[in-house]
């Protein structure tokens, strides 16, 4: 399975029902400073080697800590960079219940072309530099109600904010919607979430349809806190189903700590965001979630980086 002879993605599908909200290898020193002497040769002569030296204990121990520590160095860049293919399920293995991919968003483009964009840009997201310092990546969403600002967060869930600024990089955003906003209350604990989701290429929020054609695995981190001005990977039933849509928390939503992949956090444009919820609204349907009557559009989502900053050794 995979691209199909028309240059557009097959595979199986299904309904999508109700949403559910290096070992390290430590290399064994097996001697140092090997000392090779001269070799006698001639007739009826074998090649004598000098003896081994063996190393001290304390050279041993030195050049296995250096190795422990470049092994974790290189599984701590492997999460950071991890390869397209690596990173997501394709067309060839989708998750279950997802349907096929439209051939065309709401917005007209290519979805074939739009995968091939965000995979041939993929390995050039890099988020640290060339001295192995963090790279500050921030992103501008701009709407026809202001603009939001946000910080992302790629030692959290590299592979989800890579995806979010390749899918900004190559227009996937450009023209689609808020097409959802979603409320949910709980009486034991109490608690409360006002929710925008955002990016479904039907510009609809159908179940089912809020892929290009590739799946990212989920990355759940300890560190993230849902709190209000969150900003995270939007999933459907299962967290594999996670693709270009995603979600603006208004509220502090703990419960979603360590089930959701976060992508980064509001710094500015609160307000406009708040705003965007409280627009007018049709019917609530069975999980809490409505369509806005006009839903706003998505301008523009522009990325933008800034000077490296010094970083603990990796994720």
């Amino acid at each position: 399975m995979g691209f199909g002879k028309d240059g557009l993605l097959s595979f199986r599908g299904a309904p999508l029902s109700k949403n559910i909200m290096a070992k390290n290898t430590v290399y064994k020193v097996l001697g140092s400073a090997i000392i090779v002497g001269s070799v006698l040769t001639g007739c009826g002569k074998k090649s004598v080697p000098e003896p081994i030296t063996k190393a001290e204990p304390a050279e041993v121990k030195a050049i296995t800590t250096s190795n422990q520590n470049n092994k974790q160095e290189e599984a701590a860049e492997d999460l950071l960079h991890q390869p397209f293919l690596k990173a997501v399920c394709i067309g060839d293995n989708p998750p279950e219940y997802c349907n096929r991919p439209p051939d065309v968003t709401v917005t007209k483009k290519s979805v074939y072309k739009l995968y091939e964009a965000v995979q041939a840009c993929w390995d050039e997201i890099r988020f640290k530099d060339k001295a192995g310092n963090l790279i500050e990546y921030t992103a501008i969403i701009s709407t026809d109600q202001g603009d939001i600002e946000m910080e992302l967060t790629p030692t959290q869930a590299p592979n989800h904010v890579r995806n979010f600024i390749a899918l900004a990089k190559v227009g996937y955003y450009d023209g689609l919607f808020f097409e959802e906003v979603h409320l949910e209350e709980s009486e034991e604990p109490v608690a409360k979430l006002e929710q925008l989701r955002a990016g479904c290429p039907l510009g609809t929020g159908e179940i089912g349809y809020g892929s290009i054609g590739y799946w990212l695995k989920p990355e759940f981190s300890p560190e993230t806190k849902h709190e209000a001005g969150t900003v995270g990977s939007f999933y459907e039933l299962e967290p594999e189903t996670s693709a270009c849509r995603f979600y603006i928390n208004l509220d502090k939503a703990p419960f979603m700590d360590e089930n959701y992949s976060a992508i980064g956090k509001i710094t500015k444009g609160m307000d406009v965001a708040k705003k965007i919820y409280t627009m007018p609204l049709k019917a609530e349907n069975d999980e809490g979630s409505r369509k806005p009557e006009k839903p706003v559009t998505i301008k523009k989502i522009t990325i933008q980086t800034r000077n490296s900053v010094n970083t603990v050794a990796g994720r």
